[in-house]
């Protein structure tokens, strides 16, 4: 950000947002999520972090609300679509990403 104060608004929350929860900072995490998806409502992935958030911080009505938006932008949305597509150094990060997206009750297949 403080290279490319140019840049659209929604990299600068998302990555914030995804370090907060890689950190197990939820409601920081959330915070910043409900701002990404306001402002991007019809973005799928906002709204994956957004729910894992909810879910790890043990809200887990907002979660489900959440999950119900993932699946309202993609109906065939899985967690195992997402296990393909989430790569970190860390396989721990992703499991912790993925906890959250069940807590949520995502399908998982």
């Amino acid at each position: 950000m403080r290279l490319d104060p140019f840049q659209p608004l929604v990299y600068p929350m998302s990555w914030l947002g995804m370090a907060n929860y890689t950190l197990k900072h939820y409601a920081e995490a959330a915070r910043l999520w409900r701002e990404c998806t306001s402002r991007f409502p019809n973005v799928l992935w906002p709204h994956e972090w957004l729910a894992a958030a909810h879910a790890q911080s043990g809200q887990l009505e907002e979660a489900r609300a959440e999950a119900a938006e993932v699946l309202r932008i993609n109906p065939g949305f899985t967690i195992q679509g997402v296990k393909r597509l989430w790569v970190y150094k860390s396989p721990d990060d992703v499991e912790h990403f993925l906890d959250g997206l069940r807590k949520a009750r995502l399908p998982e297949t």
